[in-house]
């Protein structure tokens, strides 16, 4: 197992600096020789503190994910604690996939990671999948928008307008199955952050009513974003998550390659320190 997040705990401090812990814990030992490390974050919603064991062997960039997933959903239970305590309600519901039609956006380590997640479910299920996906791809290749979905040197200009054509194409998720999301555990970043106190029924045209989207104090794909960009002498890049498995296919070299396990980690830790300090900042 190259990586093992624990179960992050709360602390009464924290300025994104990290700390070494090699003391063996619990499930740690499913790990060779694992390195444990104690991480405090601070954040709008208050201190995150966790610790976390990472097996200093080869990484790749999809075993970061699971940690932005541990951390976004610590910060998304806080966001909408603060939501309801303030009144307002959260209107998102089980089988309600309206939502799910967006162009949703995922950073390169996510868009690798869901790769591996498909190429590890059972074979019916993912020719099921794969469908889906080469049905979207068709469309998009029909109005040539994949070229400028790819160009790395897109703008806010030129993917805003594309999202909002993608909205009313209205293609549904690969992964949504009668309304519900079929890889729930494992989904991105920016569908655990999707939470919205609006009514719901507003969701089926969010360019005509006011969404009011719960806010979230730190995105957890930008950091991802900014570590790959630092590891290949690149520009941040967010990838549609319809697009994720041509995305893999297309840089199977990045996909495949590996860092040190605690560099990597350290790595990214750094980035999401010096990210989570800009946003508290006054």
């Amino acid at each position: 197992m190259p990586f093992l997040p624990l179960t992050l705990t709360l602390s009464p401090k924290g300025r994104g600096e990290i700390f070494f812990d090699n003391t063996p814990r619990g499930n740690e030992k499913a790990l060779m020789n694992p390195v444990g490390f104690e991480v405090e974050l601070t954040t709008s919603l208050g201190p995150i503190r966790g610790r976390v064991a990472v097996d200093p062997g080869p990484m790749g960039l999809a075993d970061l994910v699971s940690t932005a997933f541990e951390l976004t959903d610590i910060l998304v239970g806080r966001a909408n604690r603060r939501e309801e305590r303030e009144g307002r309600i959260i209107t998102c519901r089980a089988g309600c996939g309206t939502c799910c039609c967006q162009m949703v956006a995922l950073s390169v380590p996510e868009a690798l990671h869901i790769a591996d997640l498909v190429e590890s479910i059972p074979a019916e299920r993912r020719g099921q999948i794969l469908r889906r996906v080469e049905k979207i791809e068709r469309e998009l290749e029909r109005r040539d928008l994949i070229a400028e979905l790819f160009d790395p040197n897109y703008s806010d200009d030129t993917i805003l307008p594309i999202a909002r054509e993608y909205f009313f194409l209205r293609m549904s998720c690969p992964f949504l199955v009668a309304d519900s999301c079929s890889i729930h555990p494992f989904r991105p970043v920016a569908c655990r952050e999707y939470n919205v106190t609006s009514p719901a029924a507003w969701c089926a045209d969010p360019y005509q009513y006011p969404i009011a989207k719960v806010p979230m104090p730190l995105p957890l794909s930008a950091p991802l974003a900014i570590l790959t960009a630092h590891l290949t002498d690149s520009k941040p890049r967010l990838v549609p998550l319809s697009l994720a498995l041509r995305f893999a296919a297309e840089n199977d070299g990045l996909r495949q390659r590996r860092w040190p396990g605690l560099e990597l980690f350290k790595k990214f830790m750094t980035v999401l320190g010096k990210r989570a300090e800009e946003r508290t900042e006054p």
